[in-house]
């Protein structure tokens, strides 16, 4: 029904858009070492920020949510913006690295272990809740037993599933699934907004003087850097050659680069000197050509004679 209902409106091949702005032309590159060398602190950053979910995660997720729509700050205001939000995440990764390092490590983790206990145990109560009724079915329909021997046999195997349980796979991987759906969280977080408060650049760039640009010079924008996150995804599905790609590139490019109409520049090194002028073709003064018309004088017996009276 809403489909009969919807009319697509009518589109036409046009031109792509300004892609290069001039101003842009001969900016020094990032080598890929210290894209690799910048990608690594941030990648190590947010493995600090993997324990930490809960509230703070989904308020950063609702951040970037409202901020796709674009941002009306300044320059100055959102550099700001971008500190107070580095200090932010800088303080819950301290917290988090405390809390599994400093001194009370291990109050931490034996309320971990508990927690992960009682998580435990309350999955074996259900799988022994289950099972006892399984049994007392069982019991139940055979045929010649007391009703002592029936609560002997429940209790017996209301102890054997008590034991201690053998490692189980599908437990680790749903942990392991749910440490990396935080890790992802985080990414959309930081290198969404991150770039775009903080004129291009995440901790790894300003650690070594890269910043990303969009190459016609506008702002970066949440939309725009979470466009540019979704290349890093593509470029893992395409087994890295997406980001190997900034090796050959004329531009250095990778996948995320493409993707988001973006560029990596080095703020240390010098920008291509210009190319000399061309030097102006002298200017030669344009004379009209007058044509010369021939005047033909008549013959002297056609002249009228002059005038003998005084």
């Amino acid at each position: 029904m809403l489909l009969a209902r919807y009319t697509p409106q009518p589109r036409w091949l046009s031109a792509e858009p300004l892609n290069l702005a001039p101003q842009l032309i001969g900016l020094p590159l990032a080598t890929p070492q210290r894209r690799a060398l910048a990608m690594g602190v941030d990648l190590a950053f947010l493995a600090l920020l993997a324990g930490v979910g809960g509230l703070w995660l989904i308020c950063g997720l609702a951040l970037v949510a409202a901020l796709l729509g674009g941002q009306r700050a300044g320059v100055r205001k959102r550099l700001l913006i971008g500190w107070v939000f580095a200090a932010a995440l800088g303080l819950l990764a301290v917290q988090e690295t405390w809390n599994n390092h400093g001194p009370g490590r291990e109050a931490h983790r034996v309320a971990a272990a508990a927690e992960a206990k009682a998580e435990a145990q309350d999955e074996a109560a259900a799988e022994v809740a289950e099972a006892a009724v399984e049994a007392a079915a069982t019991s139940a329909s055979a045929p010649g037993l007391t009703d002592a021997q029936r609560i002997a046999w429940l209790e017996a195997q209301v102890v054997e599933l008590r034991k201690p349980q053998p490692f189980k796979w599908r437990q680790q991987f749903d942990r392991a699934l749910a440490s990396v759906g935080i890790s992802l969280g985080w990414g959309v977080v930081y290198f969404s907004l991150l770039p775009a408060w903080w004129n291009g650049q995440t901790l790894g760039k300003k650690l070594f003087k890269l910043r990303t640009i969009e190459l016609t010079g506008r702002p970066l924008t949440v939309m725009r850097c979470l466009r540019r996150y979704g290349g890093y995804a593509a470029g893992m599905a395409t087994g890295g050659l997406g980001f190997a790609q900034a090796l050959w590139d004329v531009n250095r490019q990778g996948i995320q680069d493409r993707v988001a109409h973006t560029v990596v520049i080095d703020l240390r090194a010098v920008a291509a000197p210009a190319a000399p002028a061309t030097p102006a073709a002298p200017v030669v003064p344009v004379v009209p050509v007058v044509p010369v018309v021939p005047v033909v004088m008549p013959p002297p017996e056609a002249l009228p004679a002059p005038d003998q009276n005084p």
